[in-house]
């Protein structure tokens, strides 16, 4: 059997590996994913059904990292995993969201139930043990000016959950960067904060005997004096000719400063010792000429330092919209002519720092060398591949893909120019070029997985600048095309068209930023790639195609197999999250994601799994191309229902992709004034728990000590015993049209008994069909009793919103508040919200006649002696007004949108008619007018 990566992404369940033994080398994906097909979820939900997969409990939360929105405007948030408030390193996860919600999200989580959290070591005494393993001779925090410079500090351990992915064991650890300034050596040193024991050692600064890199901490650019000016100046650069640059006037010196990109771009002389120092190059007339520069001291060096900082915060900034290497504006500052001799150059989480090299070496300033480096810091603040195994081969390889794309920008204003073969070279510039991304072979890498130079050991953290060449292969064959066979342990045969370095750059960059994780594997790779070009472009595009088979070359995954006929349910829209009215009209958006046109689409829904309706779409659907399809739905009962739908057609090679379901949520319109004791069927509301149909409020009688109902109907967390843990359920009232009345109110009654601050009820209004809600009220005598927060009170109140009851009254009381904010809104909902932890349960919650209440016309109207009838009507309606003339008549939708207006109105014996035969369906409002006095009345059309 051949020796394949296994490549695996998963359709509403999934499969992970912990770790890969065997320095990660295995073939597995160490992500999972899972791909949602239930619409309408967000990214707190999706982590939880996430979390699932891991069996989480509720000690794990999730800190927003960071979110970006890619070209077709589909938002990723990542998240970093916490467990008991103590980050777990690694922990990462990754929602993916469009307009209809999350449809996937991937990641690697950690399950560390089982683990200690009270450390039995001191955190000095593991400090001494992290500097005992780094064992230099002098320290930055012991140079005051250094540390300065580099804005550094003595570290003072940060205690996280350190996952050993190699061995499949979690430690409690504490972590510090440790930067040595003798040997210079930067690292993020892991210490078990239970034995003491040295886990694990990232470096920061990457040395090798190769060109290598690190990461990046955001430093601010000062400010320029009011006296100091930006110019442009003329720089005869060592390694790429006469180029312009962006300097700084200061004092009767030009110096390399420029202000006109983030917070700066600034270029320092080192000369040649081993401390950084601010010592500024200078030019009298800021025409930086090789006559003055190219001299034995190789100062044009520092030209192109600083303008290859220059072209690399341009690349990021005018292809990615990404703000420096932090997407924040961070400062690029570059220390040249570093130490004597120093063969070497690195990005030391703070500044980039270059050797003049050694014997016929160069200076090690070259364009590609700059954009390499700094693509180390990049890859930090985006996937943060740790340096080890196939994660770090990656790190370097992305680093490679970088510097040859800033290589090819800097000197052709862009990506499209025809590329020469020195491209694909890095460090060509500097006499013997480091590695080979069309030819890794030929520097001794491996050009496939598991193939010629493959490295299997455990020196160079894994071999991570040796089998970066997988990675580097897979983009220049992506990039440029090749055909040919590899060398895996059992050859392949392939021939993969190139995409060009735009698309290749595109696809490999947001991968990094929106899919991969810290312990990503080269099968993690393939299907974040495959998944980004799948989402820029087409699942059937030449893009996916490319992608698909430069990894086959590499002897990553299967090639890509061609699916004649597919069509794909993209998203359902056009449902309200709560519909008022029983009539909604979803839009299905549907792509052929095949290869022939698509003339006819099947389209089955079910609802709540009862009887299929069935409709046909026709026309003529193009490759890659969308349409869309409205359905109509009528005839819904107030409640929750799911919704399936169906889309095929005949022959379709993808069936897993053809189908989705949404929550739907119905219901009817409420009369301002008129109580709801609950006591019938048609008095019920609708209630469902979060992320389930089925309802821990229930609708009954509640016989059992303080809590009893008395014998009342009530809505109640449990009839019986105790409520149910780690469960958040809604109330959801009918919708209430706030147009026409004045001083609205909201009360209900309610006796509650609830664990103090863990559990807590509290109410939530909506007035766009429940997308957003907002807290109502604020806590007072007739109101919430508690306005704590997690942020105000510690770890105790972790679900606490700040106006919520808590705590217990077992004395039934009337809870009132005005909705003053709310007059006029036509379409308001209301929501009671209970939510409980993870343990400890008590009797729960009653609600009892709950009312929306105001005043709708003037007392002086008889209510009684007005009325609308039939009502229901198929649209003639009779109004019987008593003695009242009236001066208007109008009718009104849900919307509050005027539909009908009478105004010369005729009566006979205190009677008149309207029609409504045109009006769709649904629910409307009557305001009857007479003597400036106003009364409104609710009707139903059939």
């Amino acid at each position: 059997m051949k020796t394949k990566i296994i490549c695996l992404l998963m359709l509403l369940s999934s499969t992970t590996f912990f770790g890969q033994k065997n320095n990660l080398q295995e073939a597995k994906a160490h992500q999972k994913t899972l791909k949602i097909n239930t619409v309408n979820i967000n990214f707190d939900e999706a982590i939880k059904l996430f979390s699932k997969e891991y069996s989480l409990n509720e000690n794990y939360s999730y800190t927003k990292l960071y979110s970006t929105i890619d070209e077709r405007g589909f938002h990723h948030d990542k998240f970093q995993q916490f467990y008991n408030n103590i980050k777990i390193e690694f922990g990462t996860v990754i929602t993916h969201s469009n307009n209809e919600g999350v449809y996937l999200i991937n990641g690697e989580l950690y399950n560390t139930n089982d683990l200690s959290i009270i450390p039995t070591v001191s955190k000095q005494q593991a400090f001494n043990n992290a500097l005992q393993s780094v064992n230099a001779q002098k320290y930055m925090w012991e140079d005051i000016e250094q540390s300065r410079l580099m804005d550094y500090k003595m570290p003072e351990g940060e205690l996280v959950v350190f996952p050993n992915v190699t061995l499949e064991v979690n430690h409690l650890a504490y972590k510090y960067d440790i930067y040595s300034i003798n040997p210079v050596a930067r690292l993020e040193v892991y210490v078990d904060a239970h034995s003491g024991e040295i886990l694990f050692s990232n470096p920061i600064i990457k040395h090798a005997d190769k060109i290598n890199a690190s990461n990046e901490v955001k430093k601010p650019f000062s400010k320029l004096n009011a006296s100091e000016l930006l110019i442009q100046g003329t720089a005869a650069t060592r390694y790429s000719g006469t180029r312009q640059i962006e300097t700084t006037l200061s004092g009767s010196n030009y110096i390399l400063q420029d202000a006109t990109r983030g917070n700066g771009i600034k270029t320092f002389n080192c000369l040649k010792g081993t401390v950084y120092q601010d010592v500024d190059f200078t030019d009298n007339d800021n025409d930086w000429t090789a006559a003055e520069y190219n001299n034995a001291n190789k100062d044009n060096g520092a030209l192109d330092a600083h303008w290859g900082a220059e072209k690399t915060y341009d690349f990021w900034n005018n292809l990615f919209n990404r703000n420096s290497y932090d997407d924040n504006g961070a400062v690029i500052k570059s220390y040249v002519h570093f130490d004597v001799n120093y063969n070497n150059a690195f990005w030391n989480g703070a500044a980039m720092t270059y050797g003049d090299g050694s014997g016929s070496s160069g200076i090690l300033t070259s364009i590609d060398v700059c954009g390499h480096e700094i693509g180390h810091a990049i890859c930090t603040y985006t996937a943060g591949l740790v340096y080890q195994n196939q994660s770090g081969a990656m790190n370097e390889g992305f680093s490679d893909i970088w510097g040859a794309c800033i290589e090819h920008y800097g000197r052709t204003g862009g990506l499209t120019a025809t590329i020469p073969n020195s491209i694909w070279l890095i460090g060509e510039d500097l006499g013997n070029a480091f590695r080979s991304m069309s030819n890794p072979n030929s520097k001794g890498d491996p050009d496939t997985y598991l193939g010629s130079f493959w490295y299997s050991g455990t020196a160079d953290s894994g071999g991570v600048h040796t089998n970066s060449g997988v990675l580097n292969h897979w983009f220049y064959i992506l990039t440029a095309g090749k055909s040919g066979t590899n060398n895996a342990p059992t050859p392949d045969v392939y021939n993969v068209t190139g995409i060009g370095m735009t698309k290749a750059a595109e696809i490999a960059y947001i991968a990094e930023r929106d899919y991969l994780t810290p312990n990503s594997t080269y099968a993690d790779a393939r299907n974040a790639t495959i998944e980004a070009a799948s989402t820029i472009y087409c699942a059937n595009s030449p893009e996916v195609i490319a992608v698909t088979n430069a990894w086959y070359a590499v002897n990553v995954g299967e090639q890509y197999v061609a699916v004649s006929n597919d069509v794909a349910l993209q998203t359902i829209t056009g449902v309200s999250t709560i519909s008022c009215g029983t009539s909604l009209t979803p839009v299905l958006k549907l792509k052929n994601q095949g290869l022939n046109a698509i003339t006819s689409i099947s389209i089955s829904y079910t609802i709540d799994g009862g009887t299929a309706i069935n409709q046909t779409w026709n026309g003529n659907l193009a490759p890659c191309n969308e349409t869309t399809f409205p359905l109509s739905v009528s005839g819904l009962t107030k409640g929750a229902h799911i919704m399936n739908v169906t889309s095929t057609i005949t022959n379709d090679g993808r069936p897993e992709n053809n189908t989705k379901s949404v929550l739907l949520l119905v219901n009817n319109s409420g009369v301002v004034g008129t109580v709801n004791p609950f006591t019938t069927a048609t008095d019920a509301l609708i209630t469902y728990n979060q992320n389930e149909t089925s309802s821990i409020w229930v609708r009954g009688v509640k016989g059992f000590g303080p809590m009893t109902s008395a014998g009342n109907t009530v809505y109640t967390t449990n009839l019986t015993g105790n409520y149910v843990d780690q469960k958040k359920a809604y109330i959801i009232s009918q919708c209430y049209n706030l147009t026409n009345v004045s001083s609205p109110q909201i009360s209900f009654a309610m006796k509650f008994d609830l664990e103090q601050d863990w559990d807590i009820v509290y109410v939530q209004y909506t007035t766009d069909m429940g997308q957003n809600w907002s807290v109502l009220g604020q806590m007072g005598p007739n109101w919430y009793n508690s306005n704590r927060t997690p942020q105000t009170s510690g770890d105790d109140c972790n679900n606490c919103v700040g106006a919520q009851w808590t705590g217990t009254d077992t004395a039934l009381k009337t809870y009132a508040y005005p909705l003053t904010s709310l007059v006029g809104q036509s379409n308001v909902i209301f929501r009671i919200v209970f939510h409980s932890d993870e343990a400890v349960n008590q009797k729960g919650v009653n609600i009892d006649d709950f009312v929306i209440s105001g005043v709708l016309a003037n007392e002086s109207f008889e209510l009684n002696t007005i009325s609308i009838y039939p009502n229901p009507s198929n649209g003639i309606y009779n109004i019987s007004l008593g003695e009242t003339n009236p001066t208007l008549i109008e009718v009104y939708d849900l919307t509050g949108k005027i539909i009908l207006s009478k105004k010369d109105i005729m009566t006979s014996n205190f009677t008149t008619t309207i029609d409504l035969s045109s009006a769709s369906q649904g629910v409307y409002f009557v305001k009857i007018v007479a003597d400036n006095q106003q009364i409104v009345k609710r009707i139903i059309k059939q």
